[in-house]
């Protein structure tokens, strides 16, 4: 036992420092042939220019680290013929480390070279780095997707990566170029002459980043089936995408766009197209961010019930965030006007944009945490991680704002400061610290009332998760477990048929009166049915 035990771990270190030398021979070996081939693709310079040492370097890399390359690349696929090399850990990371970095590369390279020809510049190097990344991608979703060499756990790692990276910048494209659309036309009528080039320059330039991150996005979401992945890793992107990402977004410019419109209306400290500036990015913001969170939505509606849960706790975190910057920023605001008038200062716009945060953050957190709703202080598992990462971030602001208001009574007293009262140096900090003792207090009454809850014994409600055992199909008892109960199932196929008679309303008779957190539940032969609660 210990020497078998012994021998996994040496394979196991051998395997990881293979995969790390073939990684980095990998990477160098790339980097010098793109050298080489910008050289050949810039006709405007000489191959051999003045810059020899780069061209030394290139030439290093490519002609010592790409046999190298190789050489390893060939000793790692002859062992992927042993299924244990094809079930480490290793080979799907390396493939997932290796595919993200060339195809981020490839395609900052490829776009940036594209996007800059709209100018009519004509960038050698980046369509080389490009297209020389864009092969070590297409090698490494060959060695992926092989019939016989391909992993045999975490595939997806590496598509899901490329989903969400390829999403990222198709969004930040399409978020761009809608905005220099928008700012085009406001600057039109705010009467604003800009010098430069063609408006319309910077909008197809940005087009191009968004045509290039939705081929990308299709290419992982649809073409290589991310959108079908239901492992822990895709459901956990995809509720940041959803949650975090899209929800930010549109909050943000539709913050951004209130905050804009209080301005244009009563404050008049700066000119009007001053005032008006940020309201195509503001505006494209929000709608883009808004399709991207309706689509992925619905995506979210398909999955099981603690996905749909996590996706909206995330979504109510942003907005809890935005609520709370606008009431920090409003106590600043209000502190500052004890001593300056609130029309002087620019304070006025700074009370205009905590107003704004507050006005979208509030409403949004409400409609999300739904703080009337009977359910609202259940302590679920989501619920429980949710309360503690809000009473984490609480102290970690608290500690943060209380040492920053020590400094700066420390600098008042300590040395000579003129023109400047002690509330005007406190006043940021007491802001935020009023907004941090104001959410941590409310969730912490809701903490308090939901471990008060689970004190007392309850029935279904209380189960978290199910080991459903069965030879039939499992979806319509997986179906009824979500709906009615929310808890995760973890299906165990049985080698024989049995258990294909078994109805809903038989499994809801059983799991009455059940108050374990986690429930094996085997469905035997004909309608038999047996629950075990089990410890831990």
């Amino acid at each position: 036992m210990s020497a078998a035990n012994a021998g996994g771990g040496v394979q196991t270190v051998r395997r990881v420092i293979i995969y790390i030398l073939l990684f980095v021979m990998v990477m160098l070996a790339a980097i010098g042939l793109s050298g080489l081939l910008g050289r050949l693709l810039d006709v405007g310079d000489q191959v051999v220019a003045d810059d020899s040492s780069s061209l030394a370097q290139s030439l290093a890399f490519t002609l010592i680290a790409g046999p190298l390359a190789g050489l390893l690349w060939w000793l790692v696929w002859r062992g992927l013929a042993d299924e244990r090399d094809r079930a480490s850990v290793a080979w799907p990371l390396y493939l997932a480390f290796a595919s993200t970095v060339s195809l981020i590369v490839s395609a900052t390279g490829l776009l940036s070279a594209i996007a800059t020809l709209v100018g009519g510049r004509w960038l050698a190097g980046e369509f080389a780095t490009g297209v020389v990344w864009a092969g070590v991608w297409l090698a490494h979703q060959w060695m992926l997707y092989h019939r016989t060499r391909r992993p045999s756990r975490l595939g997806s790692i590496g598509p899901v990566i490329g989903s969400a990276y390829g999403l990222a910048i198709g969004v930040g494209g399409a978020v761009s170029s809608f905005a220099d659309v928008l700012t085009a036309a406001t600057d039109t009528l705010a009467a604003v002459h800009l010098a430069g080039g063609p408006w319309w320059q910077p909008v197809v330039q940005s087009l191009v980043w968004a045509a290039g991150g939705a081929l990308i996005w299709w290419w992982h979401w649809v073409r290589f089936g991310v959108v079908g992945m239901r492992d822990g890793f895709a459901r956990v992107v995809l509720v940041i995408i959803t949650g975090f990402g899209a929800t930010a977004l549109c909050l943000t410019g539709v913050a951004v766009t209130v905050h804009v419109l209080l301005r244009v209306a009563v404050d008049s400290d700066d000119s009007f197209a001053e005032r008006l500036d940020p309201i195509g990015f503001a505006l494209s913001a929000a709608l883009i961010g808004a399709l991207v969170w309706a689509y992925h939505r619905g995506v979210v509606a398909r999955e099981v019930a603690p996905v749909r849960r996590a996706t909206t706790l995330v979504a109510s975190g942003v907005a809890l965030a935005a609520a709370a910057s606008g009431v920090g920023v409003i106590v600043n605001a209000l502190l500052a006007a004890l001593v300056t008038p609130l029309a002087e200062g620019g304070l006025r716009g700074l009370l205009l944009g905590g107003v704004s945060a507050l006005v979208v953050g509030g409403p949004a957190w409400w409609l999300l945490w739904k703080p009337l709703s009977p359910d609202s202080h259940q302590q679920t598992t989501g619920r429980r991680v949710y309360l503690v990462v809000v009473f984490g971030v609480s102290a970690i602001v608290a500690l943060i704002t209380l040492i920053l208001i020590a400094f700066r009574l420390f600098e008042l007293g300590l040395a000579e400061v003129s023109g400047e009262s002690v509330l005007d140096r406190v006043r940021a900090p007491l802001g935020l610290l009023t907004a941090t003792l104001l959410v941590s207090g409310y969730h912490f009454a809701v903490w308090r009332r939901g471990r008060q809850a689970a004190e007392t014994p309850s029935s279904t409600a209380t189960i978290s998760q199910v080991i459903l055992v069965t030879g039939a199909d499992p979806e319509p008892l997986r179906k009824w477990i979500d709906d009615s109960i929310g808890a995760s199932v973890t299906v165990w196929k049985r080698a024989d048929a049995a258990g294909s008679t078994v109805t809903t309303e038989q499994l809801e008779s059983a799991l009455a009166g059940v108050s374990a957190r986690r429930v094996l539940v085997v469905v035997g032969r004909g309608d038999t049915l047996d629950v075990v609660p089990l410890d831990g």
